[in-house]
């Protein structure tokens, strides 16, 4: 047994108020002359007996009418291990309130997000200020808890964000709370919508918050439909003005309903340019095929939408296009027959891309105005470079020129692995693979592997149609180096085919075969010309490491010809406006933006000049709002301290009842009730008259007399 208010058992005293009434109200006997009533006295006594009886009982109900009624204030609670006064024992509280996205679907006329920041409401107006009470606001940013002080108040602002769930953080943040009370009851209120996503993120662990009782809020079962755009994909570094890119927007259906005649819709530059109907079966990922033509050059925005439904933020996926006017391309050789190959399939490409300009020449005309005047430097079959053209070749990729590398079956190795490639690549040239001009057929490239986009559609079944490996330069990195490198594609045997990594602002691509025959027959395929195309089309656009981007994520970017001392500005998709800090990182100078809240298309400006534009979406796993089964709720923290909350639920008895054990003030009440009605019926009720008993009493003479 335990008291919530034990203040109110002063009130006990009054108990004694019915006692002190009644002794002060005491009448003190007279004795009077009178005749010999001895006969009255044995008459009534048993009378009296009765009366005074009567009256100790009226006494002892009104003391414990008033006594129960104090006990009723003092809110006695009954736990099965329960002690006395445990209710004055102040407790440690985190209440975990879901801010995500997926929060805000509306259902019955509200989004889900009200019952939430109703029920966080009324749960902290629960705790006295004895408690130690913590409100987290979580989503997908980093959690700072909320004093119990200013909760209340927090919690009205509240509004769910674009940010996707992340409840580690949420229960890690829990976790820190809780380190700082550690003799304390501790418990959490999770107040989340039960989505899938991140839960099954999370494998059941004993250490999970395990000396609290967990609260988990359970807004029914009822299907939650969602239609969302799941990706937008293309290759856009094959922009070109007026010339036709070929993308591709994934539409999911995740409720159990059909969506017939869902209407799709893309616009670019603001402009709408195509439209369709989708048919969606429930569970279905339609995927809708369309091409974007660029009508002018420079940077460019878009997006794919779906007409709004409960959940209208994942309705729309936005995307952008960098087309230059022209950028070019400098192909560079020992001697002409090695320019051969990338001359005839670049000029192929410039037929049909008027932005790509290119020009060709000897490695012995490599001079600071030629590099200067080219975006993109193609070195074909290169055995050796002298110390002036390799101080060169690295002042053009640090100052962020990209660099093609295609070895020479006479490479120098030394020159290469000591002079060329550690202030360019990690990548190294090792020994020789296989035999050049062998009767061996060689080894083909693996599209089973990772590789770039760059070779999407490239790999055919056809037999004869792709190229053959007799011969190649192992590639290795070198392991000191902090620099990055990525295999572009791999041969059959897992070998990398090419590399690309990068140094300071520039980048460098290092082929394992040269330009020959006896080697390969990589010119002599269809995949050749496309594959240069893109290439160069790859290599001639600032690299952007970090995109796509989603809301919640910090974000950076680099801008080509800017420093640490430009005054860049950022402005969001609601036209917000902020200042941006840099810092250099691999020689390059980084634009920071600590957190993307707002999905849409981000600009930055430089002295009024757009100088970027960049797409920042939702994270498409919010939008999956499939319900997490309670059984694996329960395996996360334990079935033994797990219990849910539903909206309909009365908090105060539910949480205070676990806390403390069965509030008995009802009882208290109810039992004080009962004994003021039988207390009124013995104080009022008609004495029994005595079976012989006098009538009245009259006087003759100096006699009293008996008269029946």
């Amino acid at each position: 047994m335990q008291f919530l208010s034990p203040l109110a058992l002063i009130g006990l005293a009054a108990a004694l108020i019915p006692l002190a009434i009644h002794l002060l109200h005491r009448g003190q006997s007279q004795p009077q002359t009178f005749s010999n009533v001895d006969f009255l006295r044995r008459l009534h006594h048993s009378r009296l007996r009765r009366l005074r009886l009567r009256q100790w009982l009226v006494l002892l109900l009104r003391t414990l009418i008033v006594a129960l009624i104090a006990l009723a204030f003092a809110r006695p609670a009954h736990q099965g291990a329960g002690g006395w006064g445990g209710g004055s024992t102040p407790v440690a509280a985190a209440v975990l309130l879901d801010c995500s996205y997926s929060t805000g679907f509306r259902q019955g006329g509200g989004p889900l997000f009200e019952p939430l920041r109703r029920q966080a409401g009324e749960l902290l107006a629960l705790f006295p200020p004895r408690d130690k009470v913590a409100l987290f606001p979580f989503a997908g940013r980093p959690l700072d808890g909320a004093p119990f002080t200013h909760a209340a108040k927090v919690v009205e602002e509240l509004q769910p964000t674009q940010e996707s769930t992340d409840l580690e953080a949420a229960l890690q943040a829990g976790a820190a709370f809780f380190a700082a009370y550690p003799g304390l009851r501790q418990e959490v209120y999770l107040l989340g919508d039960l989505t899938r996503h991140n839960w099954e993120d999370l494998a059941p662990k004993a250490d999970w918050l395990p000396q609290a009782q967990v609260w988990v809020a359970d807004l029914g079962t009822a299907e939650r439909g969602n239609l969302h755009l799941d990706e937008v994909s293309f290759s856009p570094w094959l922009a070109a003005p007026g010339k036709k890119l070929n993308a591709r927007a994934v539409l999911a259906n995740t409720s159990s309903q059909p969506a017939p005649k869902t209407p799709l819709d893309v616009y670019l530059d603001g402009e709408r340019v195509r439209h369709q109907l989708a048919d969606l079966r429930p569970g279905e990922r339609f995927q809708f095929d369309f091409a974007l033509t660029p009508r002018r050059a420079g940077l460019l925005g878009g997006y794919v939408e779906i007409q709004d439904d409960a959940l209208p933020l994942d309705n729309r996926r936005y995307f952008t296009l960098s087309t230059p006017d022209s950028f070019r391309v400098l192909v560079l050789g020992r001697q002409p027959a090695d320019t051969y190959y990338p001359r005839r399939a670049l000029a192929a490409g410039a037929a049909a891309d008027p932005a790509l300009v290119l020009r060709f020449g000897l490695i012995g005309e490599l001079e600071p105005g030629l590099l200067e005047q080219a975006e993109v430097l193609l070195l074909c079959n290169l055995d050796h470079l002298s110390a002036e053209q390799t101080a060169l070749v690295h002042r053009y990729v640090a100052g962020g020129g990209a660099l093609v590398i295609f070895p020479s079956p006479q490479a120098d190795l030394n020159f290469f692995n000591r002079q060329l490639l550690p202030a360019l690549t990690p990548s190294r040239l090792a020994e020789v693979a296989g035999q050049p001009g062998g009767p061996h057929p060689g080894q083909g490239l693996n599209p089973q592997l990772p590789h770039h986009p760059l070779f999407d559609g490239l790999f055919t079944e056809v037999a004869g149609d792709q190229p053959r490996f007799r011969a190649f330069f192992l590639l290795a990195s070198a392991p000191s180096s902090d620099q990055e490198s990525a295999a572009l594609v791999h041969l059959a045997s897992g070998q990398a085919a090419a590399t690309l990594g990068g140094q300071e602002e520039g980048r460098t691509l290092l082929f394992a075969t040269p330009l020959s025959l006896e080697w390969n027959d990589l010119p002599l395929k269809g995949l050749f010309a496309p594959l240069m195309h893109r290439l160069v089309r790859l290599l001639s656009q600032p690299a952007q490491p970090d995109a796509p981007y989603l809301v919640g994520q910090p974000l950076r970017r680099h801008l080509p010809g800017t420093g640490i001392d430009d005054r860049i500005q950022a402005e969001t998709p609601s036209g917000r406006k902020l200042w941006l800090s840099a810092s250099v990182q691999g020689g390059r100078c980084w634009w920071q933006i600590p957190r993307a809240e707002e999905a849409g298309l981000w600009r930055l400006w430089r002295e009024g000049q757009l100088v970027d534009l960049f797409a920042v979406n939702p994270d498409p796993r919010e939008a999956d709002l499939g319900l997490v089964p309670r059984r694996q709720v329960e395996q996360l923290f334990g079935p033994g301290r797990t219990r849910f909350l539903s909206p309909q639920d009365e908090l105060r008895p539910l949480v205070l009842g676990s806390r403390y054990g069965r509030e008995l003030w009802r009882e208290c009440l109810a039992l004080a009730l009962l004994l003021l009605l039988l207390e009124l019926w013995l104080a009022r009720a008609p004495q029994r008259r005595p079976r012989t008993a006098p009538a009245c009493l009259t006087a003759r003479g100096p006699f009293l007399y008996l008269s029946p």
